[in-house]
Formats: structure tokens, sequence, C-alpha cells
């Protein structure tokens, strides 16, 4: 994959769930007792109740006492491992404050502690303050044609299929995307959603061949299914203007930030690409997700997602890098600089970064600012493939043309026999850092 510079939004994350069911028996309360509704359930009603209510995406509910009790033991050992609510990036103040974070108080992992220590006691009902399940008011739906993928083979996508679906976003003068969701038809086999904007009638990154030839000659490669296969972006050789969606397991509804939107010009297409990961669901499978997009007429700010991973760069050089197997850490480490991606543009800010590894991956770290002296501007020490956020800023840094970006990502091949190779299958590794940048709309030429 070469460099990209994408002009994309934001990822707000809501929503915090846990995976397990752990019945281990709780001792009897005493008098003195915490109890669920006095204490457990405040705790669940600011943290937890957007994804474990009835239509949440949380495994069991946490509205009724009954389950919560039910589920008293893994609720300890998830939120004392700080595993749920999911939230990966270190936000003790450390490297840098985060906003709507999901990271749980102290105080607050202390309380569901000591509720389960003393019994998991019920105490005097109340009635439970719900948080509305997130929605995205405003928003034009795009579903995506109903499909069943076929893993596509050979040793980069082994048990993955790329495919790329074409449609219109029917604007008639210039708008801008300001927030957006999706809703994964089979979440279990989704492994990502991007919308590309592309213009069919400018050239590709073939010489003298359309966009529109592009992606008709890659549907003709199989002529009888939907869409056409398309790793890298909106397929092979088709030129990308911006990508204002990313979508990946854990992510939510998306408000952009700092005022930004991504820019929908007349006459350009949405190609929606769904990363389908069948490693451990072949199938027969059918799929039909949705996109969301809501619109704005203008804007102050452009939203900028520099997408980087000189890790997968490598499938490009005659000796791609392999990660070591058989090793408990295995790191690999690239640099770049700001202006490398903006030139001498001066206001610049980054509001937020999104680490991307596959099932190896285990920590992350990015560094910025001047090359002498770069502070952490992400930090993850438990990689979580399932659950992927891009981490907002309280405050959005700024932004130099000197400004260096230097990234380390730590994999685990101890399961491994034979070298891992990047790739984009689910089964290979990336190091990738999508990192969110606002630029003045008077700065930024589309």
């Amino acid at each position: 994959m070469p460099r990209t510079l994408i002009v994309t939004g934001m990822l707000v994350v809501l929503g915090a769930c846990s995976n397990e069911n752990d019945q281990e028996p709780n001792p009897a309360p005493t008098s003195s007792a915490l109890t669920y509704y006095g204490d457990a359930l405040p705790v669940f009603e600011q943290h937890c109740l957007q994804c474990h209510q009835a239509g949440g995406i949380g495994p069991f509910r946490l509205d009724r006492y009954a389950d919560a009790e039910n589920h008293a033991g893994a609720i300890f050992d998830q939120t004392q491992a700080r595993a749920m609510p999911p939230w990966a990036a270190t936000s003790d103040g450390s490297c840098q404050n985060f906003s709507h974070s999901l990271a749980l108080p102290d105080e607050a992992r202390a309380t569901l502690a000591q509720w389960v220590k003393d019994g998991a006691a019920e105490g005097t009902p109340r009635s439970v303050a719900l948080p509305s399940q997130p929605s995205l008011a405003g928003a034009t739906e795009f579903p995506t044609p109903v499909f069943s993928p076929v893993a596509q083979g050979g040793e980069l996508a082994q048990f993955d299929e790329y495919r790329c679906f074409l449609m219109d976003p029917g604007v008639d003068d210039v708008r801008y995307i300001t927030g957006y969701d999706v809703e994964p038809g089979t979440p279990s086999v989704i492994h990502h959603v991007l919308v590309n904007i592309v213009d069919p009638a400018a050239e590709s990154d073939e010489p003298g061949v359309t966009n529109a030839e592009v992606m008709t000659a890659l549907h003709a490669q199989s002529p009888d299914r939907e869409g056409w296969p398309c790793f890298g972006m909106a397929g092979d050789g088709v030129k990308v203007e911006s990508v204002p969606v990313v979508w990946a397991p854990g992510q939510g509804v998306v408000e952009y930030p700092g005022e930004s939107g991504v820019p929908v010009v007349p006459g350009r297409k949405l190609v929606v690409q769904v990363h389908y990961n069948l490693a451990d669901n072949p199938g027969p499978i059918t799929d039909q997700s949705v996109v969301r997009l809501r619109l704005a007429t203008t804007v102050p700010n452009v939203g900028v997602m520099v997408l980087e991973d000189q890790l997968l760069n490598t499938l490009f050089e005659d000796t791609p890098h392999a990660l070591a197997p058989g090793m408990a850490s295995v790191t690999y480490s690239w640099q770049t600089h700001v202006s490398d991606y903006f030139g001498n543009i001066a206001d610049v800010k980054l509001y937020g970064v999104m680490p991307h590894m596959h099932q190896r991956g285990h920590k992350f770290r990015m560094d910025v600012g001047p090359s002498a002296d770069p502070a952490c501007g992400m930090d993850v020490q438990s990689w979580d493939f399932h659950w992927q956020h891009m981490y907002f800023y309280t405050q959005p840094l700024a932004m130099t043309p000197d400004s260096q970006i230097n990234v380390t990502c730590d994999f685990d091949t101890s399961a491994e026999t034979a070298p891992v190779l990047p790739g984009w299958g689910t089964r290979n590794e990336m190091c990738l850092a999508a990192m969110y940048f606002t630029v003045p709309a008077a700065d930024f030429s589309q």
C-alpha cells in the first residue's frame, strides 16, 4: 500500500461490552454489603449500559439485577483486568488525555470489586436510567448488496475476501460528510468497512485510463457476482480522492471533531469496500451491511486522515519484511514527518490516532513532536483485535512541518513456526497508524 493522504472523519466509539460468562459463587452478603441498586447500578448506568441493555451489542444485560448477579464473576475479572469497558489507550495522563474515554475510573472499579466480594447483593429496587442507543439523526442510508463472500486464498489473503460496491451519493452541490455510522449485517465476518470517494471520469493510476474503465475491468473478473475484488482501497489501479468512512469492530457512531467534514462533489461516486474475514467462519455466509452518512452544506475545517503502514509497504519491495516466528515480542518501527503530507501548511492539528494491527498485535506506541524530543501520542499496552477505536485528544496537538512521527508495533509470534508476512489478510500482519488531522478549508485544495 503506497503512502496515502486521505480526507476522512473521525471515529467516536460508544459502548462497553463484556464477552465472558463467569458464574463463580459469591459469599453471603453482610448488613454493610454494597448492593446492585445502591452501588453497582450507578457505575453501570454511567459506563456500561450503552451496550449492556436490551438491543445493545453486549452479550448480556446489566440493567437487570438477575443478569448482573449471574455474571458477577465475569464483571469482577474483566473490570479488574481493565479489559472492560474496552479502552486500550493508556489514559492515566502519562500519554495524552482523551475525550469520550471509556476507561473505568479506579473508584468505580473498586466499587464493582467490593460489590462482588460482598456477595453481589440486590438492595432496594429502583428505576434504571438507561442511556439512549447511539444514532445518527438526519443520515442517509447506503445498504450494500446482499452478498455471499468467498475466501480468495493465497498467502496474503488465505481466509479473506475484499469486495467493493459502487453507490451514488446523490448530491447536486458540494456537501460535507460530518458524521457516519456503519451497521454490519453479519458482524462475525466483517473485519472492516471503508467508503472511498472516487471520480469516475478522472484518470486512474494507469495513464490514459479512467477510474470508470478500471472499475469496469475489475468487475469483469467476476461478472456473475456483485461488485469487484479490491485489495487496496477501491481496487487495484483506482485513484481515490478521500475515505470518509473507516469502520472496524468496536467502533460506533462517528461525529467528526474540530468543526470538520469531508467534501463530496457532484459527479463523484461512493465505493464501499468490505473486508470479509472468513478465518473462523468459512461459510456459507450472506451479508448486507448499511452505511449511514450525514451531510452538511459547509464546514470551516477539512478533516484529513493520513493512513501510514510502512510494514505493509514492504510488500512492494523485492524482499518484504517478515516477522520472526516463535517470539513473545517482535517489533517493527517506522518514522515519517508531518511535512510529508502537508508541506509547509502551518495550521495543522492532530486530533487523534487509530492504531491497527491484526491478531498477533500486542503493543503499539506512537511518539510525535520535534525529532529531538518527541512526546507520547499513543500508548497501547494490551492490543485487542476485536475492539478498535479512534482515540481523540481532549485538546488537539498543534503540528509544524518539522514534527516527526515515530511508530513501533510489538507482535507476539510465539505460536508461529514460520515467518509472518505483512498483508491484507486477517492471518497476516499490519502496523498501521491512522492519524486524523484538520486543516482550515482555505488551506486545503480538493
